[in-house]
């Protein structure tokens, strides 16, 4: 029922302006709405952790991933997980994928794109997340270069 709830709170259009109300998590409003969500997604980890992602709650989502360390990774978490990436780089997290260039201002959502890969076996989604990471790796090595 969570993950039928959670495709639906991702892709369905109608429900736009609750993620947008989700993405501002500085208003009572967006707050308020993250906890009663939370509350009930939390009885399934992969939709949890995209409600963190899309409430922009990156710090929450990369201690859920230290969680999932511990629990036994059935085919229907991995099969989850592989919809997740494939639906991270639909236009509902365009956001997400554009914060990707600045690592510095979110270390968590790297440290979470990172241990989404840990998690996945070698499949077309590890492939893709992969690519995407690849493609903003180089990112850091601009702002790890010296200012001349």
């Amino acid at each position: 029922m969570v993950q039928n709830l959670n495709n639906n709170l991702i892709t369905a259009p109608q429900l736009a302006d609750v993620r947008k109300r989700l993405r501002n998590l500085e208003t009572k409003d967006g707050q308020t709405l993250f906890v009663a969500l939370f509350r009930s997604w939390c009885y399934n980890a992969v939709a949890t952790f995209s409600l963190c992602l899309l409430a922009q709650a990156y710090e929450q989502a990369y201690n859920l991933l230290q969680i999932f360390g511990e629990l036994d990774m059935t085919v229907n978490m991995l099969i989850q997980v592989d919809k997740l990436v494939q639906l991270i780089e639909s236009p509902v997290f365009t956001y997400l994928r554009l914060q990707l260039l600045e690592p510095e201002k979110y270390p968590y959502l790297y440290k979470c794109m990172y241990g989404i890969l840990m998690l996945l076996p070698q499949s077309a989604a590890f492939a893709a997340l992969k690519n995407r990471l690849n493609s903003v790796s180089s990112i850091g090595y601009l702002h790890a270069a010296p200012r001349t």
